[in-house]
């Protein structure tokens, strides 16, 4: 008997420690007394609704639908409602990302002031009821949340494996649904160019197809139409997409659309079907810097964001040593050597980006020729190339390829990738922290945030990419928006069962 009672005195505790279970970790979480019963049925209601804040409903009504399968109507008599509520502006706050959830007997009432925080708002409320393991009702609390860094990306690399717009869509809610707020899009490399440019109509008749080994003719585009669905789809979810158009190296697919990029005019170039370091690369000519400008002034357009991705890392100068075209703009403009042109190189298209308002990403390398005072380094090979761009005063997005490359195996036992790869465990992506313990506060203040890259030389269809991806993201999640002092693996575990990988 004594058992008995002790049993109806902690199931109660039992319960609601387990009953919070959403991905990324909430900042603070409060438990109350009761839970909220949805059994007599659910609605959602929009106080003083505006055109934004009731697509918002509308989606998560449908993601509520499609996963509990009950109807939601949004409707304003509900004997058990959800609110959604977008107060004023708080001109206080720095965090334009922060919500609230109260979840009481009678309702649950999700409340930011801004409608990105309400959209995460919705996004917590429907893990809740997803993973609440009690039948039509979750557990009372209050929660409050904010994020600890403002960049939380996944990059997807579309050019060594293509992926189509129905697939890129996916990932985008699953974005969404973790709270991450950039997809990183690298469109064009050595083995395919993807994006319509209607100036250079032969970058994807012929630079996005390559013949491979088996005879196969290979690739696709996006077209500046399916572009445009996609940002929308992203920009209604709150995720920025940021194109990336990698040079001066990686030019290969471009180069053999248009031969006069090269410093070795009318060489007859094909596609590469191998993947690694090719020698090509943009010559610094003025038909290299005017076509980089036209393609430019068709991407800005098409991505409302305020970052553009040049590129740079991985460029061989060997062409460049040989050429007279290089050698005289190095003599001209007074530089010490080829990766000081490469900087100048880079510095024309971020001070073309400038007039347009957009700022330049470059890699890690970008740091050997000097930096801008706007560009912001994103650190790949290890966290070095993002301290040292802080040091300068620089803008830095930590993703070490130790911690964030999602093509690496994720076990020792995986029969895939290539001799270089280790394997990435959900563990160690769990423990990544973008901070460097070496800078101070204030230069911390300078990084970012972090993200998962996703180089696709050996994911060559949706199941594999989803292998890769999940339920790592989801880990990658948590590591930029929760506090990491707070953080537990075993729990992490725990609250992401409901995330599938395959």
């Amino acid at each position: 008997m004594r058992f008995f009672f002790l049993l109806v005195f902690l199931l109660p505790l039992f319960l609601h420690s387990q009953n919070i279970e959403i991905v990324p970790a909430p900042a603070r979480v409060e438990i109350k007394e009761g839970f909220f019963n949805y059994s007599k049925g659910l609605g959602i209601k929009m106080d003083e609704a505006d055109e934004e804040s009731t697509a918002i409903m509308s989606r998560f009504a449908n993601q509520l639908f499609t996963t509990k399968r009950f109807k939601v109507p949004p409707v304003t008599n509900a004997e058990n409602k959800i609110v959604l509520q977008l107060l004023s502006p708080n001109s206080n706050s720095s965090n334009d990302e922060s919500y609230r959830i109260r979840i009481s007997p009678d309702s649950v009432l999700i409340q930011s002031h801004s409608h990105r925080g309400l959209s995460y708002g919705c996004q917590s409320v429907v893990q809740l009821f997803i993973n609440s393991p009690l039948t039509n009702q979750i557990v009372a609390a209050e929660i409050n949340d904010f994020p600890q860094y403002k960049w939380r990306g996944m990059e997807l690399d579309v050019c060594r494996h293509f992926f189509s717009k129905e697939i890129v869509k996916q990932y985008i809610d699953i974005l969404a649904q973790l709270k991450m707020n950039v997809f990183h899009w690298h469109l064009t490399d050595d083995q395919g160019w993807r994006i319509e440019i209607k100036k250079y109509p032969k970058l994807t008749e012929v630079g996005a197809w390559r013949i491979e080994k088996d005879g196969r003719k290979y690739g696709g585009f996006y077209s500046q139409e399916d572009i445009k669905e996609i940002v929308l789809y992203a920009t209604e979810r709150y995720v920025t997409i940021v194109p990336e158009l990698e040079l001066p190296g990686h030019s290969s697919a471009a180069i053999a659309a248009y031969p006069e990029l090269s410093c070795i005019p009318n060489e007859a170039k094909t596609i590469p079907n191998t993947w690694g370091i090719k020698k090509d690369i943009y010559c610094p000519s003025d038909f290299s810097f005017q076509f980089m400008r036209d393609v430019l002034d068709e991407v800005c357009k098409l991505f409302p964001g305020k970052f553009i991705h040049l590129g740079g890392d991985e460029a061989p100068k060997a062409a460049w040593k040989e050429s007279s075209v290089a050698q005289d703009l190095i003599k001209k403009e007074h530089l010490k050597n080829e990766e000081e042109l490469q900087h100048y190189f880079l510095k024309k298209m971020e001070d073309y980006l400038a007039t347009k308002n957009k700022r330049a990403i470059g890699w890690g390398e970008i740091v050997k020729g000097g930096l801008s005072d706007s560009v912001v380094v994103m650190s790949w090979l290890s966290k070095h190339a993002g301290v040292k761009a802080t040091e300068h005063g620089n803008q830095a997005i930590m993703t070490p390829r130790l911690f964030c490359y999602f093509d690496y195996p994720q076990r020792i036992t995986d029969k895939r990738g290539a001799w270089y790869m280790t394997n990435l465990s959900l563990r160690k992506v769990y423990h990544f922290n973008p901070n460097a313990k070496s800078l101070s506060p204030e230069k911390q203040k300078l990084i970012l945030g972090g993200q998962a890259n996703v180089w696709t030389e050996h994911i060559a269809n949706e199941k594999e990419l989803r292998h890769q991806i999940m339920p790592r993201l989801a880990a990658m999640s948590e590591a930029l928006w929760s506090k990491h002092e707070q953080k537990s693996f075993q729990n992490f575990k725990r609250r992401a069962k409901s995330i599938s990988r395959d």
